[in-house]
């Protein structure tokens, strides 16, 4: 069964950096961006799975497109997908110490390859389904460009 659920969605992306720390290095983040959406979502729970979905704004570039989140088997699957056909939108599945490949559609431009490292995550949600699902995750692509992300997801009852 289908219910309206608050959601509040906080992504923080940090740069890796190395310090000398003695004869070896030690890792420090450096705040990069931080984004935080207060939306209404729905949560559904279908073969041992959790689902919350989630329509995106306007507001934030991404009218039309619909997020998913399916947690399962100590994993979190990300989906972004627009109502055109032709959206390749986002698919990712996070699973702690997995590294996967995924397509990622870029607005305006090409899709591009990422390379995504699950570091942890915590699935905190009680039988209601509400609680927080936190994801350390980082991402990879081109040689140039890698991020730490930390998503954060509160499922409150609406």
């Amino acid at each position: 069964m289908k219910k309206n659920v608050n959601l509040k969605i906080k992504s923080t992306q940090y740069i890796e950096n190395l310090k000398p720390s003695g004869e070896a290095f030690r890792r420090e983040l450096e705040l990069e961006d931080s984004m935080e959406i207060l939306t209404e979502g729905t949560m559904y729970s279908r073969n041992n799975a959790r689902y919350i979905a989630y329509e995106e704004a306007e507001a934030f570039g991404s009218e039309d497109i619909r997020t998913l989140f399916k947690l399962e088997d100590g994993s979190i699957r990300i989906r972004k997908y627009g109502r055109d056909e032709d959206d390749e939108g986002m698919d990712m599945t996070l699973t702690p110490g997995m590294l996967n490949i995924t397509r990622y559609q870029i607005p305006m431009m090409s899709s591009v390859n990422l390379e995504v490292y699950t570091n942890k995550l915590e699935d905190n949600l009680n039988e209601e389904g509400y609680g927080t699902v936190s994801v350390d995750y980082k991402i990879k692509f081109d040689r140039f460009f890698s991020r730490r992300n930390i998503l954060e997801i509160e499922v409150k009852p609406s």
